[in-house]
């Protein structure tokens, strides 16, 4: 009988959590706007790959069959490097890329909100470099009074390097049409991509995301039929 009674309140207080939460849903107030600010970096530099990951979020009450007007604004930072490496005219070649993609979800899913994802920051840098390099000594070996380069003389890589590391703020907006009524989940996500190839010289690469904003606009579209054009 303890059991009984155990289970029964155990399940009473699931219960009054489930109906708190649905009444926290209903009782939140229809809005026209809402937003998410952060005044501290959101992702740090990051190497490799990172994958879809949300960094703000926002709640908002629509009536039925409304269009959203949503905008995300992010400081984006990319960091590439490439060093070359070479002597006896050699070739050598180091290439280093950083990617940086946005999307938005609503309600969980990546396929309301048009468009579906954005690129927000991007850099290919590619150093190639024939060089002769630097001669450190030089020996007659076989007494002809002439030095010969390639086989008489100790020859070491000469080197070029470039890195460059920036910082800028990217806006885009996004539109949500006819969306249902209710309270909805909004998620800006971000991407990491990153790749880097040497070869005698090294390279690396890195991506990171600094202060942003979400913002969200309850809008009225112009009835033609939705007053919103999707080019696909």
């Amino acid at each position: 009988m303890k059991n009984i009674t155990s289970a029964l309140m155990v399940l009473a207080v699931l219960s009054a959590f489930g109906a708190s939460g649905a009444l926290a849903q209903s009782s939140q107030p229809a809005a026209k706007f809402t937003a998410a600010v952060s005044n501290v970096s959101l992702v740090p530099m990051t190497s490799g790959s990172m994958p879809w990951t949300t960094v703000l979020t926002t709640t908002i009450k629509t009536p039925n069959k409304k269009d959203l007007l949503i905008g995300g604004s992010f400081e984006t930072a990319l960091y590439t490097q490439t060093q070359v490496r070479s002597k006896n005219g050699t070739t050598d070649t180091s290439s280093a890329s950083a990617t940086l993609e946005v999307r938005l979800l609503i309600d969980g899913s990546a396929d309301v909100a048009y468009p579906h994802w954005v690129v927000y920051d991007k850099r290919a840098q590619t150093l190639s470099a024939t060089l002769g390099g630097v001669i450190s000594s030089c020996q007659d070996l076989n007494g002809d009074g002439i030095i010969d380069v390639a086989t008489e003389c100790v020859v070491t890589d000469e080197m070029i390097e470039l890195i460059l590391e920036t910082m800028a703020a990217h806006h885009y907006n996004f539109v949500v049409a006819n969306l249902s009524s209710g309270v909805h989940r909004i998620e800006l996500q971000c991407k990491i991509g990153t790749a880097s190839i040497a070869g005698a010289g090294t390279s690396s690469a890195m991506a990171g995301v600094g202060r942003g904003s979400l913002t969200v606009e309850q809008v009225r579209a112009t009835n033609l039929p939705d007053g919103i054009t999707f080019l696909q």
